[in-house]
């Protein structure tokens, strides 16, 4: 039986990791020629991604997320993988599932396709984008996930679909994550939705957990979660940027500290997050930071 993300819940704050992204970046990952999720079969490779998670559990995630962001038919196409879409999810999972070694949950990674749904401006079909989501989500599920993250979503209408897809097949938890801009005055979606707005869709289309990633430093983020938790009754994650990138020298660097970080933290925790963690330019550095600053 799996354990219960809601009931671990239950009177305390939950850690997520850390961005895998930016990890796998640091180990020479970032040509652009290949797919980060095909990492999790390629010898050589594998267990870096399985090192990655591991220092994350180190650090004290209560919550690790496999290496299957972007492991949907649409974005795995760009680089010839659309017919192993099954296969590196379900191994992202049991890669995860290794590493955790019953430390910690695992949260099968789903993000959005890259792809514009008709009814939002595009020529992608309700249809072909959940098909899309049917079958990761079955390779999530033979791999062995405790629950689902969808994340990084800017369309609430295909996260949806990620949902549907999810439900359909699993009674298993899930959070559901957008990511929010600041322009013009206002926090939104890249669509115009107000983190009041999509808490509301989010809860009514049956999700599980609320929340917000990506997009923002630590500061903004605080804003967003209080907004969120404010417009629903479920728990909140939140997992900010380590700052907003920068390019310095031809690389990307994001100036949060984990200490800075850290601090942000229980600010978050203060607007209502229960479920706390890092995006882009966090590291395994910024979990064990947050971990100590919220006394967990």
């Amino acid at each position: 039986m799996k354990t219960d993300i809601l009931e671990k819940l239950s009177g305390r704050v939950l850690l997520l990791d850390s961005a895998m992204g930016s990890s796998l970046l640091a180990e020479k990952f970032g040509s652009g020629l290949e797919a980060g999720e095909l990492w999790n079969v390629e010898d050589g490779k594998k267990e870096k991604v399985r090192q990655i998670h591991q220092a994350n559990v180190r650090a004290g995630s209560d919550v690790v997320i496999t290496n299957t962001f972007g492991a949907n038919r649409f974005k795995l196409g760009h680089y010839g993988l659309a017919g192993r879409v099954r296969e590196l999810n379900s191994a992202g999972a049991r890669l995860c599932r290794e590493a955790a070694e019953g430390k910690a949950l695992v949260a099968g990674d789903i993000g959005p396709t890259g792809e514009i749904l008709e009814g939002s401006g595009g020529d992608r079909t309700p249809d072909e984008v959940r098909a899309g989501y049917d079958e990761q989500v079955a390779g999530l599920l033979e791999g062995g996930v405790d629950l689902f993250i969808l994340e990084t979503f800017m369309d609430v209408e295909e996260l949806k679909l990620a949902l549907e897809a999810v439900r359909a097949a699993s009674e298993l938890r899930v959070i559901a994550s957008m990511t929010f801009q600041s322009g013009a005055g206002r926090l939104a979606t890249m669509w115009g939705l107000t983190p009041e707005q999509a808490a509301r869709e989010l809860t009514e289309a049956g999700t599980d957990i609320v929340g917000a990633n990506c997009g923002m430093g630590s500061e903004e983020m605080v804003q967003v979660v209080g907004r969120m938790a404010g417009s629903t009754g479920l728990p909140i994650c939140a997992q900010p940027n380590a700052g907003l990138p920068e390019m310095v020298e031809g690389k990307t660097v994001y100036r949060e500290t984990p200490e800075q970080m850290a601090e942000k933290a229980v600010a978050l925790a203060a607007a209502g997050a229960r479920l706390i963690g890092g995006c882009c330019g966090s590291t395994p550095e910024y979990i064990a930071a947050a971990k100590v600053k919220l006394g967990l």
